[in-house]
């Protein structure tokens, strides 16, 4: 059953290739003014180290150890600055999914942007509590781990606990937490409730669906396995061109994928919306993206 909410939503993305261009877009202009401070701490925090040849040649990860040892403070403060961009950040992922969502549902005929404009305050609002909750289950999480590691002796112990256990752990969770935020912006978008009523009714679908719960890990192990692409296509191609030009289709091929684990989410929640809980924000057709 739910393999064919994946192929309809990847069929739905592959429809409006112009959505994963927008998204594609707004991902890369993010990108680069994330990456520009971040270049510049890296390369002043490994020029100090006197590690930068080898740095440049390959990656060593006892060699980063080391390098993180000695500059981690300064590196730390430097990129410090860069919280100011964590709300620019959540301002493009909700406004972009809210506009995707809007855009993928009645056959995929609707406007991208008149989305945004009707649902993005809303789904705003809507994100803060998730993201209340992420940080206090991250907090959780860190907490449980320095406890644990206070009682607990031995390298090896400590390795897989930090590195693996808490790290997997950390996942999944915030995991479950974005599958309830993505179905109460369904709610919100779809179903046309409040933006109480929404949070309320997203958390719910975690435990009543287990087509739902299918659906989200079929498209996770996908986005996964699709978030490396890149870092690959980095580290396995020769010529600095090509490789740049490989990164841009794998990360247009992962918009794609977003594009259409919204729109399986979206083709979902409709099939199974009662009749008696219309939606509340129809409106006709508008022209597409």
């Amino acid at each position: 059953m739910s393999l064919h909410y994946l192929a309809d939503g990847w069929s739905a993305s592959i429809k409006r290739p112009g959505l994963a261009g927008l998204l594609y877009a707004g991902n890369l202009v993010l990108g680069v003014i994330l990456a520009i401070p971040v270049f510049m701490a890296f390369s002043q925090a490994v020029s100090e180290t006197g590690f930068s040849p080898e740095m440049a040649e390959e990656f060593d990860i006892a060699l980063w150890a080391d390098m993180l040892g000695e500059t981690g403070p300064v590196l730390g403060s430097m990129l410090s600055q860069l919280f100011w961009v964590l709300p620019v950040l959540y301002l493009w992922k909700v406004g972009s999914s809210v506009g995707i969502v809007y855009a993928l549902s009645e056959d995929g005929e609707r406007s991208f942007w008149t989305g945004l404009g009707q649902f993005g305050g809303k789904a705003l609002l809507l994100g803060l509590p998730f993201v209340v909750l992420g940080a206090l289950v991250t907090l959780g999480v860190v907490v449980v781990l320095v406890l644990l590691s206070v009682f607990l002796s031995g390298e090896v112990l400590l390795f897989w606990l930090r590195l693996v256990a808490g790290p997997v752990v950390l996942v999944l969770a915030l995991a479950v937490i974005d599958m309830m935020h993505d179905f109460a912006r369904l709610e919100l978008v779809l179903r046309g409730r409040g933006v109480l009523e929404s949070w309320s009714s997203g958390i719910g679908w975690f435990f009543r669906s287990g087509t739902a719960q299918a659906i989200y890990l079929g498209w996770f192990v996908i986005g996964l396995f699709a978030l490396f692409l890149p870092f690959w296509a980095d580290m396995a191609m020769g010529g600095l061109l090509l490789a740049f030009l490989l990164q841009q289709a794998l990360l247009y091929v992962r918009s794609l994928i977003t594009v259409g684990w919204l729109g399986s989410e979206a083709l979902f929640f409709q099939d199974v919306m009662p009749e008696s809980e219309p939606e509340e924000s129809g409106h006709s057709a508008e022209e597409a993206l």
